[in-house]
């Protein structure tokens, strides 16, 4: 048996208030001796209201109640369940269909109303994001120009890192605006077969602060089937924070290997592993990847390594080359 939710509960005294406000119409129409027409509008009124604050289902079951009241206090012979003008019995199913297909109507415009809200608040996000970008970089553009203006004040080391932080700011900002892009439906990912050791290569040449990668590609391992580019950046964020978790100069590794009918990219540090401060201080780069992963038909994984060290884990599908898939 299936328990009772607050959801039903809360149906329910809604359908009871509809109830006392339908039955409190019926006493004021036959207090005054309104005749069958007017109590018929009366009637289709408190159903519209009822319809726009309780929904369709309350505003249904108010209509057959609303018709039931309408057939027994208005409609000849009175106080009787049986209709006998034909006429009366075409007024009220008149009356039922009618306030049934407003209720419906009246829940439809509300569903649509909430959702050109929602289009319009996706829309909106978009834009701010677009304007937070354009804003932020301008500032990161003047900033890198003084940095080039200052390499012969400051060693090289103080340059490469200055310019590297500066980059990881300028891609966290395109993530951002590719996320929303994402979200509101005006990025589509393009899947095409990808090479992880491509993949691996680009992550490199995205990284150039980060000297110690270790790529092991077995040799087994098929193409990726992803939107490059979006796969480059889940790689480039996850490198990041292991990069930033692990001890200076030690090595962070990337694998590929077949996993059934995906495959598995790892990328694994030598940090302390995984607790509560260490996935906030990942955060906003780890949900940049699984946004991205998920957007591939993927997803992204974070655990502890076993000897110590943190694993991030990226199952995306494997591409099947029509030779492979005729046999």
């Amino acid at each position: 048996m299936s328990s009772i939710t607050i959801a039903d509960v809360l149906t329910a005294l809604r359908f009871l208030s509809a109830l006392v406000l339908i039955g409190l119409v019926t006493f004021v129409a036959l207090s005054v001796g309104a005749n069958a027409t007017t109590v018929g509008f009366a009637y289709l009124l408190v159903i519209l209201g009822i319809s726009i604050t309780t929904g369709l289902v309350v505003g249904l079951l108010s209509s057959i109640v609303a018709t039931a009241f309408f057939n027994y206090f208005f409609l000849p012979p009175l106080h009787h369940w049986t209709i006998a003008d034909p006429a009366d019995w075409v007024a009220l199913l008149s009356f039922f269909v009618t306030s049934i297909v407003a209720s419906r109507l009246v829940v439809r415009r509300q569903e649509v109303e909430r959702l050109e809200a929602l289009h319009e608040s996706d829309a909106l996000k978009t834009s701010l994001l677009r304007a937070v970008s354009h804003d932020l970089s301008t500032p990161l553009t003047a900033i890198g120009l003084q940095i080039e203006r200052l390499q012969r004040h400051l060693d090289q080391e103080t340059v490469s890192d200055l310019a590297e932080q500066i980059n990881r700011l300028r891609r966290r900002i395109e993530n951002l605006l590719a996320m929303a892009r994402l979200e509101a439906g005006n990025f589509v990912p393009r899947p095409e077969p990808t090479p992880p050791a491509d993949l691996f290569r680009a992550v490199r040449e995205h990284l150039p602060l980060v000297k110690d990668l270790r790529v092991e590609v077995s040799e087994d391992c098929p193409d990726v089937l992803a939107d490059p580019s979006l796969t480059i950046e889940v790689l480039v964020n996850l490198v990041e924070n292991a990069h930033r978790a692990s001890p200076q100069n030690s090595q962070i590794e990337l694998l590929a290997y077949p996993d059934g009918e995906r495959i598995r990219l790892e990328v694994l540090d030598k940090g302390s592993g995984i607790g509560e401060s260490d996935t906030a201080h990942r955060g906003l780069g780890l949900e940049i990847a699984r946004s991205f992963a998920e957007a591939n038909g993927g997803h992204v994984t974070l655990t502890n390594r076993q000897g110590g060290g943190a694993m991030a884990r990226v199952d995306l599908p494997a591409a099947v080359l029509p030779a492979i898939a005729e046999t």
